[in-house]
C-alpha cells in the first residue's frame, strides 16, 4: 500500500526508518514504489549503511552510490540476491547494471567462471546466448532460476546442454536428482534433449520432485508426452490391466500410464464426477486432455451444468466459443472459476457475454474476476453496466484499454471515490483510471500534491496533457518531476515540451529542452495546390504566390 503521495506527509528521516522496517519485514515493493522511496531516501544525501535498506533499492542506485558502503563487488553481489524483474527484463537499467556488474568484476571476454556466476545471481539471467556458450555449464544451475528467456539465450541453453560439455554430463546420464537441479530448464528442452533422458529418470523425477518444481501443469505434460508410446495403437477395448480404478484416480501419475486411445476406451462406463477436479490437476498432454472433453460432451450434450464448470480447468484452452454458448454461467463465483484459468481473449469474451447475456450484474466478484487482464475487452454497453459501488470493491486498471473505456470508467470511478474527493486515500483510489480524466480534472489534482508516477503522466488522455502549463505538470509530478527530462525525447512528452515557452520550462530546473522562444511563433509553413500544367499569365502567378508574400510582410513587421 506504500505510494509517493505518502511523501507529503513525512520528512526524509521518517522516510529513511519506514524503508529500514520495510527490509526487516521482507515488504515486496514494485518499480513505482521503489523509485519514489529511493528519492526520499537518498534526499539529503546517500546514506552511510545502505546496507539496512531493502536490497531492491540497490536496482536504482549505482556502485558509485554504495561506495561509501563497500566495494562494487558487494554492491553487485547484493544486486544479484535483489528482484530483478522488478525492472522489465531488456530495459535500459537492466542492461546498465550487467554493463557495469562485467566491468567491477573485470570480466574482458565472455566466458564467466563459478566464482563470478555466484556474486552475478539473477544478473546472469540478462546475460546473452555468446555468454552461455563460452561459460559451458559454469551458468546452467543458476539459469535455472530464472523466470524468463529470450530465444537467443533458450538456443545457447540448449547447445550447452545437448553438448553434454557441463558437470552434469550428457541427457542420456542424466538421473532425476539431474533433473531436479535443471527443473526450471525443462521447459526449455525441445524433443531431441527429452527423448535422450533415460524414461526411468523421468518417471523418478515425476514422482518425488515435480511436486516442487517451479512447472506449471502445462510444462510437466510436455514430459509426460515423453514417457508416452511415439506410435499409439489403436485400442479395442481397455486392457485388463488398465482398468481405471479409484487407486488410479488418486494417483497423480495417471497420465504416463495411458495413452490418448487407451483413455479413451478405458473411460467408457467410468463416473469422474467425484474426481474431475483432481485428476485435472495432473500433467495430461493436450492429446489425453481432449479425450477427456470428448467423453464430457457425450455426457453433457446440450451444455455442461453451471456444477461441472469451476472444475473444468485445463480443459479450458479446449473449448470454443461455440461450447461456452450453451453454459449456463449465473453465479459471479463460476465466471471468477472461468477466467482464473487465463483463457485467450475470444474465449474470456464469450465468457464474459454469456455471463452478461443471462441478466447477471457486473458485481464486484465480477469485476474482479474481470480483471485488469480482460476489462479492455468490455464493450460500451457493458462498461455503463458497471455501478459506482461495485467499482468501489474491485481492482482495476484500464490503462492499456481504448480511450473510450478509459473515459467510461474515469467517469465512474470519480462517482464511486467521491466521498473520499477530500482525503489523503482519493488519489490513490483514483490514480487506475486516471488515463480518462480530463483536464480540469487534472487541474484540481496538481493542488494537491499527489506526487504522480511518470508511468501514469504518460498515459493521461492526450488532449488533457497538452492542455496543462509547467506549474501545474510540477504539482503534479513534485518529487517525481526529475523524471520528466528522462522522457523530453519521447511522446507524448516531446509533444507537450513543443508547445511550452521556454522559459517556463526553464522555471522547472530539470533541463527541459525544445520549447518555443520568446519572440517566436510556431506557423506552419503553408502549403499550396499545385498549378497546373497550363502557363500561369503575370496577374494569375501574382495572386497564386500573394498568401506567401503577406505573411513574410507580417512576419518581418513583426519581429523589426
Amino acid at each position: 500500500g506504500f505510494t509517493c503521495a505518502a511523501a507529503n506527509e513525512t520528512d526524509a528521516e521518517r522516510f529513511q526508518e519506514l524503508a529500514k522496517v520495510m527490509k526487516k519485514k521482507n515488504v515486496k515493493l514494485g518499480e513505482d514504489q521503489l523509485s519514489c522511496l529511493v528519492k526520499m531516501v537518498t534526499l539529503h544525501g546517500i546514506p552511510k549503511d545502505l546496507d539496512n535498506y531493502p536490497r531492491d533499492l540497490l536496482l536504482f542506485l549505482s556502485p558509485s552510490d554504495y561506495a561509501v558502503t563497500g566495494s562494487c563487488v558487494q554492491y553487485f553481489a547484493n544486486v544479484g540476491k535483489a528482484n530483478l524483474d522488478v525492472l522489465q527484463k531488456e530495459s535500459s537499467r537492466r542492461k546498465q547494471l550487467l554493463r557495469e556488474a562485467l566491468a567491477c568484476l573485470k570480466i574482458p571476454g565472455t566466458q564467466i567462471n563459478e566464482e563470478n556466476a555466484e556474486i552475478l545471481g539473477r544478473l546472469v539471467c540478462d546475460l546473452g546466448g555468446e555468454y552461455i556458450r563460452s561459460s559451458g555449464g559454469n551458468l546452467l544451475k543458476h539459469l535455472s532460476q530464472c523466470r524468463s528467456f529470450l530465444p537467443e539465450q533458450e538456443e545457447a541453453i540448449r547447445s550447452v546442454v545437448s553438448s553434454g560439455n557441463t558437470t552434469f554430463g550428457p541427457p542420456v546420464a542424466w538421473s532425476a536428482f539431474t533433473l531436479n537441479e535443471l527443473s526450471g530448464l525443462i521447459p526449455l528442452f525441445d524433443h531431441s534433449i527429452l527423448q535422450k533422458i533415460p524414461k526411468n529418470g523421468l518417471s523418478l523425477w515425476l514422482k518425488n520432485y515435480a511436486h516442487d518444481s517451479p512447472l506449471s501443469r502445462e510444462q510437466l505434460a510436455t514430459v509426460v508426452e515423453e514417457l508416452l508410446p511415439t506410435r499409439h495403437k489403436r485400442a479395442d477395448g481397455c486392457p485388463a490391466d488398465k482398468k481405471i480404478t479409484e487407486d488410479v484416480l488418486n494417483d497423480d501419475l495417471m497420465p504416463i500410464y495411458y495413452t490418448p486411445e487407451e483413455l479413451r476406451a478405458c473411460l467408457k462406463n467410468v463416473s469422474l464426477e467425484n474426481h474431475l477436479s483432481q485428476i485435472l490437476t495432473y500433467p495430461f498432454s493436450v492429446q489425453q486432455l481432449a479425450v477427456l472433453k470428448e467423453y464430457l460432451d457425450e455426457m453433457y450434450p446440450n451444455g455442461y451444468p453451471q456444477s461441472l464448470l469451476p472444475k473444468l480447468g485445463p480443459l479450458i484452452s479446449l473449448m470454443t466459443p461455440k461450447d461456452v454458448s450453451k453454459w449456463n454461467i449465473t453465479s459471479a463465483d463460476t465466471l471468477a472459476a472461468l477466467l482464473e484459468r487465463q483463457p485467450s481473449d475470444e474465449m474470456a469474451s464469450a465468457i464474459i457475454k454469456r455471463y452478461v447475456d443471462l441478466g447477471n450484474a457486473l458485481n464486484a466478484t465480477a469485476l474482479n474476476a474481470i480483471g485488469t487482464r480482460y476489462v479492455c475487452l468490455l464493450n460500451e454497453t457493458e462498461l455503463n453496466m458497471i455501478d459506482p459501488n461495485s467499482l468501489k470493491l474491485a481492482s482495476l486498471n484500464p490503462s492499456a484499454c481504448s480511450q473510450l473505456t478509459k473515459d467510461i470508467l474515469y467517469t465512474t470511478a470519480k462517482r464511486a471515490f467521491s466521498d473520499q474527493r477530500n482525503s489523503p486515500a482519493y488519489y490513490e483510489l483514483i490514480e487506475p483510471y486516471l488515463g480518462g480524466a480530463p483536464a480540469v480534472d487534472l487541474r484540481a489534482l496538481s493542488k494537491d500534491n499527489v506526487n504522480m508516477n511518470i508511468s501514469t503522466f504518460v498515459e493521461l488522455r492526450k488532449d488533457a496533457l497538452m492542455s496543462l502549463t509547467p506549474s501545474e505538470v510540477q504539482g503534479l509530478l513534485g518529487i517525481n518531476l526529475g523524471d520528466l527530462a528522462k522522457w523530453q525525447n519521447k511522446p507524448p512528452v516531446r509533444e507537450w515540451v513543443q508547445t511550452q515557452k521556454q522559459s517556463a520550462l526553464d522555471e522547472l530546473h530539470i533541463g527541459l529542452s525544445g520549447g518555443t522562444q520568446e519572440g517566436y511563433m510556431n506557423i506552419a509553413t503553408p502549403k499550396f495546390p499545385s498549378p497546373s500544367s497550363a502557363p500561369l499569365g503575370p496577374v494569375a502567378m501574382m495572386l497564386h504566390l500573394l498568401p506567401a508574400l503577406l505573411i513574410t510582410f507580417l512576419m518581418t513587421s513583426i519581429l523589426s
